[in-house]
């Protein structure tokens, strides 16, 4: 009975499946909306070209911003997904065997996939942060102040996530 019961438990782990699929799912619908987004962008960089328009070109740097924030997602997801399937699942021999999948896809713990979607995610923030202050107008000195201060609060945090090297 024990032993029947130990075997339930490890199989219930192949549940996360269907977390890897929704995952890449979800990342390849991220991808073809980032995939419009560029058509949108060729649209509006067309636009500007033919008319010169500053209100045209901020229009086109939002919509680089966004085709950059979108992409990210895409990653996030697909790291998410790689990251359930090694931790549950098993080994992915083809990334371990790539030279670029020993830089992003191995995962080997909890700890290693938060690491890696946590600074996918701060990135992503970082976009957002960057969108915002292109769109702000400081009123004041007070409010030049504070976006420093955020700005700061962003390098700090770039520079902790930092992988150490050796």
């Amino acid at each position: 009975m024990k032993n029947q019961l130990e075997r339930l438990l490890w199989s219930s782990r192949l549940s996360v499946i269907f977390g890897v699929v929704a995952c890449i799912v979800a990342a390849l619908v991220v991808f073809i909306m980032g995939a419009k987004d560029m058509l949108h962008m060729f649209h509006l960089l067309w636009d500007y070209l033919a008319s010169g328009s500053l209100e045209v070109r901020n229009d086109l740097v939002m919509v680089v911003i966004e085709i950059l924030d979108t992409f990210l997602l895409g990653a996030v997801l697909l790291i998410f997904a790689f990251g359930l399937y090694e931790l549950f699942i098993r080994d992915i021999k083809p990334a371990s065997e790539s030279q670029v999948g020993g830089k992003i896809l191995i995962i080997s713990s909890i700890d290693s996939l938060k690491s890696k979607l946590g600074k996918v995610i701060l990135m992503m923030l970082v976009i957002k942060l960057f969108s915002f202050f292109s769109e702000l107008k400081p009123q004041s000195a007070l409010e030049l102040l504070y976006m420093a201060g955020v700005v700061v609060l962003v390098a700090l945090a770039l520079m902790l996530t930092k992988d150490k090297q050796a």
